[in-house]
């Protein structure tokens, strides 16, 4: 199918930048509509996070669960679930702990002693629901507050018969004891009153937290053997032995994730024979197992861990038997209601695999019974068929990967919607190929891993370390240790370059075993420069200035007053890759600067950066890193000095003018300037707008036509009488070709013509007439240069046109200077 997408055009201000409406713009100049083609892309894989369950319990910390899956999205709308796999990683978490808060308890204080010391008397304790008040305990089960109590002592006379008395029923009574909170208290209870004892029971308490956050972990709690007793209204302490029920688990592992940082994969053998015959393949057979324990864990369990190069080897290179090829199911013969799929069932021997050789033998060749060439299909009511959706992209961006699509069972609905149904509806064997390999271009196996970041050393330090890719400002003294770290080589490899010339290790600089450059206290001039470290065909470098304490004081100054927190904005937890502590990640704000106009929609800009800031240094970072914490980003540029502009506008200049010749093949072009209203695009006097600013009208242009050339006049008259020699003479004057005007003393250097030459007057053009001497003409030529006047355009000027009037009448007069 194709796609398409259209251009679309606005109108926007030329100065400002801004989107205004569309009678602003020309509709005459408005662009044709295009169009490109373009492809609908199917979208990657994503999480879906589905919310969070209910705490496990309503107090004394649980945990909420929530699920998380890696849905693909189908081009007709539909989602299909994926493996973890394919999904961006981390993946988001699915357990969280909640109720932290304390379950409310019913607490009893000791007994107070009996009110008497003799005879029946009473006892009291203070009873108190802790964590919160009491109406948030079980009032059914609340301990009793008040009891009697009694001694074996008479309050009357020794002598008095009733004390007898008092002795004889106190044989008849019984004594039981019992434990309340570790204290200890003997009541004589009336043998009649044991028939009111409740058989003991367990007691347990709610679920603690669980004992880690991940792995192994297990949760606890109190199990305790009871009884109520309804003579004193209240629970007591039994032992274990006096609850015939069983007792419940004290303890109970509890369902975390994994410790994925705690397992690794270990290869253990091979895997079974793809084939079993004419040469299979196996590999190595990876495994999962605990770090410390080595015990066998799920392979989920080792999601993020290393994996090991995967060896494969033939195996199998035997002949292979006799066997039935059974072909698959064909299409039912009916849609629903009960049909028949028939299939091809041969007795063969394969003979090679590469080219699918093999030999058709008699059916009686093969193991008997044959398998059956058709079956019943299609009884169900409805029929149920699969469906699959576009192949995903490969998995990775180079080596071999796979691709996926989704695969679903369908039914058609009586309305003719399909509808997902479970699998077992779809005949198996019919189950189309759900991902297959891809193999993309060789992954490239040598990375410069750089840091894109300005270090910036506020105060004093022995030592730094730095990374490749950004740049960095030291203090003088300070040490300086420049990593290079490298993926897929060997980093003794690594060679060091300064300014473009190798690094000759010596006293002061130094390569180690792994690669880094190592400069002993820094110095201006000594050690600014460019360093790059260089493997392979790739390379990365890091531009290290050596600051005076000044400039790092200057520095300091407005970093202080976030360090602080005088200033502080929004900000993050960002891991400094310099110590690897956790810092606050801020965005830091300057002044505003002026207006970059004084009227007409001007603009301010300010800088942004995105910093980390210690005590003796700060990073800069892209402002990116602080957009991708969610911090937010205050605008770089605002509009200022609204008030309307004049300005100059100047129309397209000319041709290079042929009568405007400056100097050997150069000449002027011209062009109009006119003053107009920014606003209303008016034309207005040119004292509204800045003359200084004023385009030019002329420009120097080249133009070969201007070419110095000696002009000459006519020769005169020959000077001499009648039937005498004389001379001639002409007028020179140097000239530009083609317009004729004078061209100064650039024609120096260019032969000059003759300007003399002698001559005969025949006196051929008179003669003498008898007639009277006519009168002189009002109109005659003075002298005999008149010739050469016009042409030298002098007649413009009063007393050549009275000299040579006959000159400058037959020839059209120049225009006044």
């Amino acid at each position: 199918m194709r796609w398409v997408q259209h251009y679309q055009y606005r109108c926007r201000d030329r100065l400002s930048g801004n989107q205004v409406p569309e009678g602003r713009c020309a509709k005459s100049q408005k662009p044709s509509e295009k169009e490109k083609t373009c492809f609908k892309r199917q979208c990657p894989p994503v999480w879906k996070i589905f919310p969070w369950q209910a705490c496990s319990v309503n107090c004394g910390g649980g945990s909420a669960t929530r699920a998380v899956r890696c849905m693909d999205t189908l081009p007709d709308g539909r989602q299909h679930w994926l493996h973890d796999s394919f999904c961006p990683q981390p993946k988001p978490s699915t357990v969280r702990p909640c109720n932290p808060r304390m379950c409310p308890r019913w607490y009893a204080g000791e007994w107070s002693p009996c009110s008497v010391t003799c005879g029946w008397g009473e006892q009291v304790r203070e009873v108190l629901c802790r964590h919160e008040g009491d109406m948030f305990c079980d009032l059914n089960a609340q301990p009793v507050t008040r009891r009697n109590c009694t001694t074996i002592f008479s309050c009357t006379d020794p002598d008095d018969p009733r004390l007898v008395a008092e002795h004889d029923d106190y044989a008849g009574q019984q004594e039981l004891s019992f434990g309340i909170s570790h204290v200890k208290a003997d009541i004589v209870v009336d043998a009649t009153e044991t028939k009111h004892l409740d058989l003991p029971k367990y007691i347990v308490s709610d679920w603690s937290p669980c004992s880690a956050t991940c792995g192994i972990s297990v949760r606890t709690r109190y199990v305790r053997c009871q009884v109520q007793l309804q003579y004193l209204k209240q629970m007591v302490d039994l032992p274990d032995a006096e609850c015939t029920e069983p007792k419940p688990n004290l303890s109970e592992p509890c369902n975390l994730e994994p410790c994925f940082k705690d397992f690794k994969w270990i290869p253990q053998g091979l895997t079974p024979c793809s084939r079993s015959c004419l040469g299979g393949t196996q590999e190595t057979h990876l495994v999962c197992v605990h770090k410390i324990s080595n015990l066998t864990q799920p392979d989920e369990n080792c999601i993020h861990a290393e994996k090991f190069p995967i060896e494969r080897k033939v195996c199998n290179e035997i002949p292979c038997p006799q066997r039935w090829r059974i072909g698959g199911f064909g299409e039912c013969s009916r849609s629903c209601g009960g049909g028949l799929m028939n299939r091809e069932v041969k007795c063969i021997q394969q003979i090679d695999v590469s080219l699918d050789r093999v030999l058709n033998l008699p059916d009686l060749m093969c193991e008997q019974p044959a398998p059956p060439t058709s079956r019943d299909c299609n009884t169900q009511p409805c029929p149920a068929n699969w469906a699959f959706g576009h192949w995903s992209q490969c998995s990775v961006s180079c080596g071999v990967g796979i691709e996926l699509r989704p695969v679903v069972c369908q039914r058609i609905t009586q309305d003719g919607d399909p509808l997902d149904v479970d699998e077992y509806h779809c005949p198996p064997t019919e189950r189309p190929e759900a991902e297959r390999i891809c193999n993309m271009s060789a992954c490239p196996e040598l990375k410069i891993k750089e840091l894109q970041m300005k270090f910036f050393q506020m105060n004093p330090m022995d030592k730094v370390r730095l990374f490749v890719g950004g740049e960095a400002s030291i203090l003088p003294g300070t040490s300086v240790l420049i990593l290079c770290p490298v993926n897929g080589k060997d980093k003794k490899k690594i060679e060091w370059l300064k300014n473009g010339k190798p690094v000759r290790p010596n006293a002061q600089i130094a390569i180690s075993k792994r690669g880094n450059l190592r400069i002993k206290k820094v110095w201006p001039r000594t050690d600014d420069g460019k360093y790059t470290c260089v493997i392979g065909n790739k390379k990365s470098s890091i531009k290290m200035t050596i600051i005076e304490f000044m400039h790092a004081m200057q520095e300091t100054f407005l970093r202080e007053q976030y360090l602080r927190g005088y200033m502080n904005n929004d900000s993050a937890s960002h891991v400094d890759p310099y110590d690897k502590k956790v810092r606050p990640l801020q965005v830091l704000v300057s002044e505003w600067s002026p207006c970059s106009t004084t009227c007409g929609h001007g603009v301010k800009k300010r800088k942004i950066s995105c910093e980390l800031i210690a005590e003796d240094y700060f990073e800069v970072f892209p402002l990116k890193v602080c957009k991708k914490y969610g911090i937010q980003i205050p605008t770089v540029m605002e509009k200022c000095n609204f008030k309307p502009c004049t300005k100059w506008a100047a129309d397209e200049w000319s041709q290079c003018l042929n009568d405007k010749c400056l100097k050997k093949d150069y000449s002027y072009k011209v062009r109009t300037v006119k003053c107009f209203n920014e606003m209303n695009s008016s034309i207005v006097h040119d004292k509204y707008c800045h003359k200084a600013s004023k385009p030019p009208t002329q420009k120097e242009c080249k133009n070969p036509a201007c070419q110095p050339v000696w002009y000459t006049s006519e020769w005169t008259e020959c000077l001499a009488n009648c039937g005498e020699s004389g001379y001639q003479t002409r007028m020179l004057m140097c000239v530009w070709a083609g317009g004729e005007l004078p061209a100064g003393r650039n024609c120096e250097g260019l032969a000059r013509p003759v300007l003399l030459r002698p001559c005969f007057n025949h006196c051929t053009h008179g003669m003498w007439t008898s007639q009277l001497k006519p009168k002189p003409l009002e109109c005659v030529d003075e002298s005999n240069y008149c010739k050469i006047v016009p042409v030298m355009k002098l007649c413009r000027f009063k007393n050549f046109q009275t000299k040579c009037c006959h000159s400058c009448s037959s020839k059209a007069q120049d225009p006044p200077s």
